[in-house]
C-alpha cells in the first residue's frame, strides 16, 4: 500500500539566519512574520489516490466475481447430472472463492484509509498573506522554535541563528543569554590550572610548618 508521511502536510527543515527564517523551500524575512499558531490537526497517511484506486478495482472484481460464481452455482443446480454442470459448479466454487479473497481485501483498504494519525502545525503568517506550515508530532518542539522566533522578533537579535531538523528531532538553535549560562558555570583553563596551583602549594606548604614548630 501507497503512504504518504509528514513532509506531504508542510515544512519538515529549517535555518534560522541573521534576518530571514527558511521553511523548506519557503524564505521569510524575520520583519515580515505577522503571525504564528501552533494547531492541533490529523491526517490520513493510508488515504492516497493510488489506494483509491486499488481498492476501487478490488470492489469492482469483487462484485463480478460474485455474480459470475453465483451464476455458474446456479446453473449447475438448475442441471444436475450433465457434464456441464459439474464444470459450472467447479467454475462457480472458484469464482466465489476468489470474490471472497477480493472482498476481504477491498475491506482492509478501506479500514486502513480511515485510520487518522494526530500531528502538530505551526503556521506562520507573513505580511504579504503567506502561511508557511511546519509540521511535526510533537508539539514541544514546534513551541521551542515558535518561542525562539518570537524573541528574535521581540528583541532584533540577530545572533540568534541556527538550524532544525525535525525528521531527526534535532533543533540547533540557543538564545545568546542560554550560550552565556552555560559557558559561565563551566571553569575555564586558566581558572582551573590557578586554582590546582594553590592547592598544591597549600598542602605542599602545610607540614613544612609543622616540622619547624616541631624543632
Amino acid at each position: 500500500m501507497d503512504r504518504q508521511t509528514l513532509d506531504m502536510e508542510g515544512a519538515r527543515r529549517g535555518e534560522i539566519t541573521p534576518a530571514s527564517l527558511q521553511l523548506g523551500d519557503d524564505t521569510i524575512a524575520i520583519q515580515r512574520i505577522a503571525t504564528m499558531s501552533v494547531e492541533s490537526m490529523e491526517f490520513a497517511p493510508w488515504d492516497t489516490e493510488t489506494n483509491r484506486r486499488t481498492k476501487s478495482l478490488y470492489a469492482s472484481f469483487f462484485v463480478i466475481s460474485l455474480f459470475f460464481g453465483l451464476l455458474a452455482l446456479a446453473w449447475g443446480g438448475l442441471f444436475p447430472g450433465s457434464g456441464s454442470s459439474m464444470i459450472a459448479l467447479i467454475v462457480g466454487c472458484v469464482l466465489t472463492v476468489l470474490a471472497v479473497i477480493l472482498g476481504v481485501r477491498a475491506a482492509m483498504f478501506a479500514r486502513r484509509m480511515k485510520k487518522r494519525q494526530p500531528y502538530y502545525r505551526l503556521v506562520i503568517g507573513a505580511s504579504d498573506g503567506r502561511q508557511i506550515p511546519l509540521v511535526d508530532d510533537n508539539r514541544a518542539v514546534l513551541l521551542r522554535i515558535r518561542d525562539i522566533v518570537r524573541h528574535k522578533m521581540d528583541s532584533g537579535d540577530r545572533e540568534v541563528q541556527g538550524d532544525f531538523d525535525l525528521d531527526l528531532d534535532l533543533v540547533n538553535i540557543s538564545k545568546p543569554n542560554e550560550t552565556r549560562e552555560l559557558t559561565s558555570e563551566v571553569p575555564s583553563s586558566e581558572e582551573a590550572e590557578g586554582s590546582s596551583k594553590a592547592e598544591a602549594e597549600v598542602l605542599f606548604d602545610e607540614p613544612s610548618g609543622d616540622l619547624r614548630s616541631v624543632t
